[in-house]
């Protein structure tokens, strides 16, 4: 018999993550290599909605994925009010997007079922924020 003291079970491999990411999104591209994940997928938060380039990579199982909006043009990019991010690179026009708090997510659950939902959820209020300058998607405020 295994002992679970030497095999974290409770845990879904980045195999599986990527499978099930490649099952949901079969038009995105899925990478694994070295341990590390990478899909790039685009995505609309709504039927009305423009689509979006997103980045999504995951080192290892000790890591929550990152999230990177990506594209030609962000609007609003250049706001200094611009909506929970964690990092912005104008020259590449990338966004690091604040999707979640740490303890909201665990390699337990499906990055294609919670992450990139969580991702079309961010857009959602993103699309709010560019048309009334309040973001509406709740989260912590910002130390100023």
């Amino acid at each position: 018999m295994v002992s679970k003291k030497y095999y974290n079970l409770s845990k879904i491999t980045l195999a599986i993550q990527a499978f099930n990411l490649r099952r949901q999104f079969p038009k995105c591209t899925c990478k694994l290599r070295h341990n590390k994940l990478t899909w790039y997928g685009k995505i609309r938060p709504t039927p009305f909605s423009k689509t979006y380039c997103i980045k999504l990579i995951c080192h290892n199982l000790s890591s929550k994925p990152t999230v990177i909006l990506y594209g030609d043009y962000i609007e609003g990019i250049d706001r200094s009010d611009f909506p929970h991010h964690f990092k912005i690179d104008k020259e590449k026009m990338e966004v690091e997007l604040c999707l979640h708090m740490p303890y909201e997510f665990n390699h337990t659950g499906l990055i294609a079922n919670t992450i990139i939902p969580w991702a079309q959820e961010w857009l959602f209020f993103y699309e709010i924020w560019l048309a009334t300058g309040e973001w509406c998607g709740g989260g912590h405020k910002p130390k100023v």
